[in-house]
């Protein structure tokens, strides 16, 4: 008898609205990108994310006039429909936005 290997799912589901979204391994709480886009600072202003350089950092924008967020570049902490996630540079570029553990 051959031993089975455990098949991974291809699709994960997004934690905040259940939107089928690509497995991830290592970030396997990732919120989809629909969600990710409408994230928003504690006061509610929309922002954007991203890398600061090639090789990594994390930086937030308000994305009504392209200032800086201070409070999301600095601790992470985002609001998706009111509720609070944590946003930070994925390990190979990008971001990730999953939710506390």
């Amino acid at each position: 008898m051959g031993r089975q290997r455990a098949h991974r799912r291809s699709q994960e589901r997004c934690p905040h609205d259940g939107t089928p979204r690509p497995y991830s391994p290592r970030y396997p709480r990732a919120l989809c990108g629909e969600c990710a886009a409408r994230a928003t600072d504690l006061a509610g202003r929309p922002v954007r994310m991203g890398n600061t350089h090639l090789s990594g950092g994390f930086q937030a924008v308000h994305a009504d006039d392209g200032s800086p967020c201070p409070q999301v570049t600095d601790d992470g902490r985002v609001l998706i429909d009111g509720i609070e996630y944590r946003a930070d540079e994925a390990r190979f570029g990008g971001i990730v936005i999953q939710p506390d553990p």
